[in-house]
């Protein structure tokens, strides 16, 4: 890539000229000549300084067209080093924390069969973080939950999530009877759990947003929040122990199934669908556009929606 492009970057992303001037080891004089340069090769302004240093628009579509030129290098040097020094291939995919317990072992275990000379780097965090993560090229894909509709990301559907009520067997018969448990197995109000003590999500976070829809719409009031956290294994925790109920992704709660079955009776789960919950989780793998993947890649696309519809059914 040009020096005058790789310098463009430098003070695009740090939106300072002494600061791209440290990391490029060059004189805040040389970074504005190389600015100055481009501006008039391309006749545009791609600074404003009113009052501070921000990317005119033609300047925000230039580093998105050059953010990509330069993960398409660094995707094509990757792939020659690994060729000259005899890897056979290796990606770093993002994923949440609870996704990775209850996806990988099984999807990992088959891909290992077919590609056992692949490495495979996981950075485990939220979706808004993996994002930024994929368009700054640290990252190759990741497993997205109702991922922004960023035109330099490709979506791989794999299926829409829904949220459960978990509730354990001890907290659900303070508040219901024992004949309530067959008609719950359908699907719940939750007008009918307002006085039950939850764990729920932090108000910025987006399964509090969604969750927050659904009791305004329909009206519901919980009156018992003692905690909040967004951590789904948490929530999880706190139910078993009797302490919460909580609403998670379907996903997340399939675990709990297995806990079921190797407890007692009297520690089990009871897991719920909601009535009339009409807001889905869209899970896609998302990857950028601009970089076209490899077999092996593309294998480990096939394999992890192969076994979430598993899974899931």
């Amino acid at each position: 890539m040009r020096q005058n492009y790789k310098i463009f970057l430098l003070v695009a992303e740090e939106l300072s000229y002494s600061k791209a001037a440290k990391k490029a080891y060059v004189t805040q004089q040389c970074v504005s000549n190389h600015i100055q340069r481009l501006e008039k090769e391309l006749n545009i302004k791609l600074f404003s300084k009113n009052p501070s240093i921000q990317l005119t628009e033609a300047g925000k579509i230039l580093y998105n067209a050059v953010k990509n030129m330069e993960i398409i290098s660094n995707n094509a040097t990757k792939s020659i080093r690994e060729i000259s020094d005899g890897t056979k291939g290796s990606f770093t995919m993002g994923i949440s924390t609870s996704r990775a317990k209850i996806i990988l072992p099984n999807v990992l275990k088959k891909y290992h069969k077919y590609f056992p000379d692949i490495e495979i780097s996981f950075y485990v965090n939220d979706t808004s973080i993996l994002e930024k993560k994929l368009l700054d090229g640290e990252i190759d894909l990741f497993l997205g939950i109702n991922t922004s509709q960023n035109e330099n990301f490709k979506h791989t559907f794999l299926l829409n999530d829904y949220m459960h009520l978990i509730i354990s067997k001890s907290l659900f018969q303070k508040y219901f009877a024992t004949k309530d448990l067959e008609k719950f197995k359908s699907g719940v109000d939750l007008i009918n759990f307002s006085e039950v003590p939850f764990t729920l999500y932090y108000e910025t976070g987006a399964l509090n947003l969604i969750i927050k829809q659904h009791l305004l719409f329909e009206g519901i009031k919980f009156n018992k929040i003692p905690y909040y956290i967004s951590d789904c294994d948490t929530q999880i925790h706190l139910c078993q122990s009797g302490t919460t109920a909580a609403i998670v992704p379907k996903m997340l709660s399939l675990n709990l199934k297995k806990y079921n079955v190797e407890s007692k009776s009297e520690d089990e789960v009871y897991i719920f669908p909601i009535n009339n919950f009409n807001y889905p989780l869209r899970i896609d793998l998302v990857n950028n556009i601009n970089v076209e993947h490899p077999f092996y890649i593309n294998s480990f696309y096939q394999i992890i929606k192969e076994e979430i519809e598993k899974m899931m059914n």
